[in-house]
């Protein structure tokens, strides 16, 4: 049985609530098109923008895309600290950001 590669979701509001990429397909293009069909989506929902809490480790793939951060936090969950930004893209030319 196939397993999933990797899923992502956009929320109504431009939230990028998952994003996730298996360890064992890295760097063949996967993230690469999910993140199009995600600003894709929000393009046609006319979302300005995209949003997401993103690790650390992330971050530099949400920049390839031109996400910017706008503020770095360090969340305590369940009494780990787990550094992370928040980060977002304006899509310029959407329906929303056109009014």
């Amino acid at each position: 049985m196939p397993k999933p590669v990797g899923y992502a979701d956009v929320q109504e509001n431009g939230y990028i609530d998952h994003f996730f990429v298996s360890g064992r397909h890295p760097r063949q293009g996967i993230g690469k098109a999910l993140m199009a069909v995600l600003e894709s989506e929000a393009r046609q929902r006319g979302v300005a923008e995209l949003t997401s809490d993103v690790s650390r480790t992330a971050q530099p793939f949400f920049h390839s895309f031109g996400f910017e951060v706008v503020e770095q936090r360090t969340p305590v969950i369940h009494g780990v600290t787990v550094p992370n930004a928040l980060m977002r893209k304006v899509l310029k030319g959407s329906h929303a950001s056109a009014a």
